[in-house]
């Protein structure tokens, strides 16, 4: 899926079946009847959407639709609308690289949770202390 100028005119040649096309104005009607989607690219959603707006429809992007997203913001337009590298964290973002006047932040489902070391029977089931001690 391609979302906002700079996407769609920076991928028009990539893309070889009919990718779904979003443009702006962004709304969250857009989503509504979208399906599932493995990649979206998404420009100008924090340059012309107020920093609230824009965070609920990056949010549900990410909860329904799509499981990677590229986010590309441009730098000053998006300062000036509130954003900040801590909000895109928030998302669950990583920031990328920087490219020109741009930062690029990407989103991918399967690294989002890490696995933990601490988080197994190791640590929470000892079967081998089961019936030895009374708590």
């Amino acid at each position: 899926m391609l979302a906002g100028d700079i996407a769609i005119n920076s991928c028009k040649e990539w893309h070889d079946t009919s990718p779904h096309i979003l443009k702006t104005p962004f709304s969250i009607q857009q989503l509504v009847d979208l399906p599932t989607i493995d990649l979206a690219i998404i420009s100008d959603i924090t340059e012309t959407l107020p920093k609230s707006p824009a965070m609920q429809w990056l949010g549900l992007m990410r909860n329904a639709h799509a499981q990677h997203i590229i986010v590309i913001s441009e730098i000053t337009l998006s300062t000036q609308q509130g954003w900040q590298l801590a909000d895109y964290l928030a998302l669950g973002m990583k920031h990328i690289a920087v490219v020109d006047n741009y930062q690029l932040y990407s989103y991918a489902i399967e690294t989002y949770q890490p696995k933990r070391d601490w988080l197994n029977s190791r640590f929470w089931a000892n079967p081998e202390n089961f019936d030895k001690y009374r708590w």
